[in-house]
């Protein structure tokens, strides 16, 4: 099966449109942090912020429903990425990404799409995101647990996840809101049947 046969133009058109807005996000995200001076502060402030990069991920998993399309947003992200100050690294990261946000879906064999359950998909996968992020960079030694007080340790695990979770509220009200717009016409595909 080929991937036209897969996906039609529109849903790559429409894929690649919200990995680039999504893209975007991080790209100001990423000249915002930059300037912080190295530190294990700064490491896990971003590992805090990693949410934010799956948000193009988000809102069209939630909007087309459909396996492999956290991936392929990701890739689209990725790419719009290459104009970020780490360049062509972030093209590995946001595979990385879009592997992530699709492991919940593929542990229940892409058969749950429901509201209820994007509300438990979309924030473990975020937190797996964070947790990608920060286990080489303990490994590094880039992150010393001890240069991070405990409060702050545990007020950015609180801020990760409530950045999850608000970032799960945005991506199904935008993608209410795309589908309103006949972004997403039809039904909601089954991951089962082509388009």
């Amino acid at each position: 099966m080929t991937l036209t046969s897969r996906y039609s133009t529109r849903l790559l058109l429409s894929t690649a449109a919200i990995g680039a807005a999504g893209g975007l996000l991080v790209v100001g995200l990423n000249y915002a942090l930059v300037g912080l001076p190295p530190s294990s502060v700064t490491y896990a402030i971003y590992a805090a912020t990693t949410p934010a990069w799956s948000l193009g991920a988000f809102v069209a998993m939630a909007l087309f429903r459909r396996p492999g399309i956290a991936l392929l947003t990701s890739v689209f992200s990725g790419l719009v990425n290459l104009a970020s100050p780490f360049g062509v690294a972030q093209l590995v990261n946001f595979l990385v990404i879009g592997l992530l946000l699709e492991l919940p879906f593929a542990v229940a064999l892409y058969r749950r799409w429901s509201d209820r359950f994007l509300w438990v998909a979309f924030p473990v996968g975020a937190l797996l995101l964070s947790a990608g992020y920060l286990a080489p960079t303990l490994a590094a030694g880039a992150i010393v647990p001890s240069d991070v007080p405990l409060w702050l340790a545990a007020l950015l695990v609180v801020a990760t996840l409530a950045l999850a979770l608000g970032l799960t509220a945005l991506s199904l009200r935008t993608a209410t809101s795309l589908r309103k717009a006949g972004i997403a016409v039809g039904p909601t595909p089954s991951p089962t049947t082509a388009e």
